[in-house]
């Protein structure tokens, strides 16, 4: 039996699905079956939509865990990820799009971050972004991790988020605690960057190799 993070995945999907959705979600889905690390549970919270409804009634989740849960309001994507996040019952919480594929390994190294920076509340992935045949286009959040990297500031600011719009939440996991009641992430939190974990845990390694190797020479 493979380990767990205490983790609940919301998986808000609004109305008007786009013609390839099937497709779309089935990825989704594998990616979640496919993770190295387990997690507690996924909350989809749909919109009233009969066609989704229907498709998510009749659809073989298989053994992924799962609960979905119906949005009786107009289809708002922040409203649904509130709903979906006050329903979960996890130290952590993540966002998933339905068109969103998490690496396998996603919530192994999550578990391994949280354990060598127990002070972090919400870690960052490296998103890599793709046309819509499936080519690489980019990375997405690295330009805002660069900003701050360069400029040694250890935060973000406000000044840093409207210079970079296509800073994304969507793969991200926090800790549910650092998400007020009333909807949005509390005025201050720490969170890191998957390159900037990168960096940080390479760093240490080579210092603490550098000092090993000094303690042989001497």
């Amino acid at each position: 039996m493979k380990e767990t993070l205490d983790v609940t995945v919301i998986l808000p999907i609004k109305s008007s699905l786009p013609r390839d959705f099937d497709e779309y979600f089935e990825r989704a889905i594998q990616s979640l079956k496919n993770q190295k690390t387990g997690y507690k549970e996924l909350i989809i919270v749909a919109s009233q939509e009969e066609k989704l409804q229907n498709y998510l009634k009749q659809y073989d989740f298989q053994d992924v865990p799962h609960r979905i849960l119906t949005w009786e309001g107009e289809s708002s994507y922040a409203n649904q990820i509130n709903y979906g996040i006050e329903n979960a019952n996890s130290e952590w919480v993540t966002l998933f799009e339905f068109d969103d594929e998490y690496a396998a390994i996603w919530f192994d190294n999550v578990k391994k971050y949280s354990s060598y920076y127990p002070n972090v509340q919400a870690f960052m992935p490296v998103v890599v972004d793709v046309d819509e045949k499936g080519v690489f286009a980019g990375f997405t959040n690295e330009a805002v991790f660069a900003a701050n990297f360069a400029m040694e500031l250890g935060y973000l600011t406000n000044d840093i988020l409207q210079d970079y719009q296509n800073f994304q939440s969507a793969g991200m996991v926090f800790k549910k605690s650092v998400y007020d009641d009333f909807g949005g992430f509390k005025s201050s939190y720490y969170a890191l960057f998957g390159n900037g974990c990168f960096n940080r845990i390479y760093r240490n390694a080579w210092a603490r190799s550098k000092a090993s190797s000094d303690d042989e020479f001497f």
